[in-house]
């Protein structure tokens, strides 16, 4: 420990030493799972905590201690667990509704706990398009969403690495049969609302570039002199499929202060 590093107060674990077999495979996996920062010599430092990778202990895949580390999301993290070289060891359990549980297996064979959050119920809006792949990629250009799945029949986008929309090829069933009337318009009284857009300016901008069809311009909501509620600004656009847009910027990011 740094001598000028902060001494932890008594009682907290300082410090943590974990067995590895392979260090580059530990290094890695914990880089990817947890975000841990992790030197060449294997010396690591995770939120509260530093510690070192060592080849000198015995992995410890039972019966040991159990060392549980927070995640922010579960499916992702899962994800990133397998490709990293562990093995999820069973499913997920919720601990009295308020966070998920599930024990993993690190490359070297340690078992680690992982716990996540429980989440109230979130919007994750499904629509039916003609070209999935060019649909996508013009979210990702106008709003900066990020593609989690990929392919020409289904894609998942997400937002800071959570799950904003998913499209859905129009005539493609899989087990669930076809979602949309193929006969019918696509997007009809519908909005796919996005609001809280830090870079609004940016997504005009970029809608511009890729003259993409505008239905309101630029506007604030209310219109200047009708109060503060909820006082930010709209682009109203049309997707490839017909799909009106509305892009805001965070509430109260307008705010008129003659109309307090």
């Amino acid at each position: 420990m740094s001598p000028t590093r902060q001494h932890p107060p008594h009682g907290q674990i300082g410090y943590l030493q974990l067995p590895a077999v392979d260090l580059a495979k530990s290094v890695a996996f914990y880089r990817a799972v947890f975000r841990w920062s992790v030197d060449e010599h294997g010396s690591f430092e995770a939120p509260g905590m530093i510690g070192q990778f060592t080849t000198d202990l015995t992995p410890v895949s039972a019966g040991g201690p159990v060392i549980w580390v927070c995640a922010d999301q579960l499916h992702p993290t899962l994800r990133r667990v397998v490709s990293s070289g562990g093995r999820v060891r069973g499913r997920p359990q919720l601990d009295h509704g308020g966070r998920w549980l599930v024990e993993v297996d690190d490359p070297a064979g340690n078992r680690i706990g992982v716990f996540m959050p429980a989440r109230s119920a979130q919007s994750q809006t499904m629509i039916t398009v003609q070209d999935v792949e060019a649909s996508s990629h013009w979210y990702q250009r106008v709003l900066g969403f990020q593609s989690d799945h990929g392919g020409p029949e289904y894609e998942r986008l997400l937002s800071d690495g959570v799950l904003v929309l998913q499209l859905h090829h129009r005539g493609t069933e899989h087990h669930h049969g076809l979602i949309a009337d193929p006969d019918s318009d696509l997007g009809n009284g519908v909005l796919l609302w996005f609001g809280e857009v830090s870079g609004f300016d940016g997504v005009v901008q970029r809608a511009e570039e890729i003259q993409a069809e505008v239905v309101r311009p630029p506007h604030r909501n209310p219109p200047e002199g009708q109060g503060n509620g909820p006082a930010h600004r709209e682009i109203w656009l049309k997707d490839p499929d017909g799909y009106t847009v509305v892009v805001a910027s965070p509430d109260g990011e307008a705010h008129e202060v003659d109309a307090d």
